[in-house]
């Protein structure tokens, strides 16, 4: 569906990131091809960037789908539980 969008991952990110989008242009990337999952909210997000773009240009062809009865749907960024928030530093299991 991207590329009927005519639109790189650079350009989608960029658009996510406009609309309220929290996740960085490389997990973006990492989620398009497979190698991550990222949170429902996340998800409609990017959703969302992609079929604006895909409505601006008339594509013919489908729609990116959101999420349905997800948790996450409709809660914004700062109503997340402090689980929701990735914190990097515990993960990377190196002591500083």
């Amino acid at each position: 569906m991207l590329r009927n969008a005519d639109l790189r991952v650079e350009e989608l990110w960029l658009r996510y990131f406009s609309i309220g989008g929290i996740a960085g242009q490389f997990e973006v990337e990492a989620y398009i091809h497979g190698a991550i999952a990222l949170p429902a909210l996340q998800r409609d997000i990017l959703a969302h960037a992609l079929n604006e773009r895909l409505d601006e240009i008339n594509a013919p062809d489908g729609r990116a789908s959101y999420s349905r009865g997800s948790e996450d749907a409709g809660r914004r960024h700062d109503e997340r539980s402090p689980d929701d928030i990735d914190r990097p530093e515990e993960e990377s299991g190196q002591d500083d």
